[in-house]
C-alpha cells in the first residue's frame, strides 16, 4: 500500500511516501525531495520485488542536518554532491558504500517556438534569445542548479551579460514555471524538471565542461540497522530503477 503523509522536519514541510509490508519493517530512504517524482515509482517496483521501503522528502542540507541529530534512516540520496561529501566529513554516511545512482544535465529552457540551439557553449547568443526579457534560474548560494548555472555562465563568459535580467526562483521546477506564464523569457534547470511539462522546450543543454559534473550519490547511514538496507540501496542502482529513473530523463549507468 502507498503511503503519503505529511509532518513537520526542522519547521519545513517533510513528505513521506513508500511501500511497506505488514511483515516486515521498512527501509528507511532519507531522499531529496527533487527526486519524488521518479523515486515513488522505484519504490513500488520495489515492493512488487518484495521489498519494503520509504521515502523521507525534503531538501538535502536539511535532512543532513536531521541525520547529524541522530534521526533514524538506512539510505541517504543526496541531491549534491558536495553535501554527501558533508554528510562523509561528518561521519553520518558509511563512505564505502557510497554510489552515484544518476547524474543529470543543465538545461535552458524557452517557450515552445524558441530556436533549438544544441550545446550552449561561448558565444551563444543569450542576450538575444532574451530580448530584455528575464531569466529564471535558482540562487547560486543555496541551490545546485544555480550553482551550476552561474558556473557554467561564467565558463562561457555568458554572466555579465545576463546577471542584470536574473529572476531568482525558489527551486529549478519553480523557474520552469515561470517560463511557462510567461514571466521569463528563459529558465536555467535540470533536464529533468521539463518531464510532464508542455509548456516549455528545451532550448539547449549546457556544455558539460562548462560546470562541476551533475552527481547523484546514496550511501548507508552511519546508523542505518535495517538488516535489508543494502539490499535495498543495491535495488536503487540496479536495472529495474535505472529504467523507471531513465524514464524520467536522468542519465543511469548502462545495463
Amino acid at each position: 500500500m502507498m503511503l503519503s503523509r505529511r509532518g513537520l522536519l526542522g519547521g519545513l514541510p517533510l513528505v513521506v511516501a513508500g511501500a511497506a509490508r505488514a511483515d516486515s519493517a521498512p527501509v528507511r530512504i532519507y531522499a531529496a525531495v527533487t527526486f519524488r517524482a521518479a523515486l515513488d515509482p522505484v519504490l513500488a517496483a520495489y515492493r512488487q520485488a518484495g521489498g519494503a521501503a520509504v521515502a523521507i522528502y525534503a531538501p538535502t542540507p536539511l535532512l543532513i542536518r536531521q541525520l547529524a541529530g541522530g534521526a533514524a534512516a538506512d539510505i541517504l540520496m543526496s541531491a549534491d554532491p558536495d553535501w554527501m561529501d558533508e554528510a562523509v566529513r561528518q561521519g553520518l554516511v558509511q563512505a564505502g558504500t557510497r554510489v552515484d545512482l544518476m547524474t543529470n544535465d543543465l538545461v535552458l529552457a524557452g517557450p515552445p517556438g524558441t530556436p533549438a540551439a544544441g550545446t550552449i557553449t561561448r558565444g551563444f547568443g543569450i542576450g538575444a534569445l532574451l530580448a530584455g526579457g528575464r531569466l529564471a534560474m535558482c540562487d547560486p548560494a543555496h541551490h545546485p542548479a544555480g550553482r551550476y548555472g552561474k558556473q557554467s555562465l561564467r565558463s562561457l563568459g555568458l554572466w555579465q551579460t545576463v546577471e542584470p535580467h536574473i529572476a531568482i526562483a525558489e527551486s529549478a521546477p519553480a523557474a520552469i514555471v515561470l517560463v511557462d506564464r510567461g514571466e521569463a523569457r528563459a529558465a536555467i534547470a535540470f533536464k529533468t524538471d521539463l518531464h510532464g511539462d508542455d509548456k516549455a522546450v528545451i532550448v539547449g543543454r549546457f556544455a558539460p565542461e562548462s560546470h562541476a559534473p551533475i552527481l547523484y550519490p546514496a550511501a548507508l547511514t552511519r546508523g542505518a540497522r535495517n538488516p535489508q538496507a543494502a539490499q535495498a540501496l543495491a535495488f536503487l542502482h540496479g536495472p529495474a530503477a535505472r529504467r523507471i529513473f531513465a524514464g524520467f530523463g536522468y542519465k543511469v549507468p548502462a545495463e
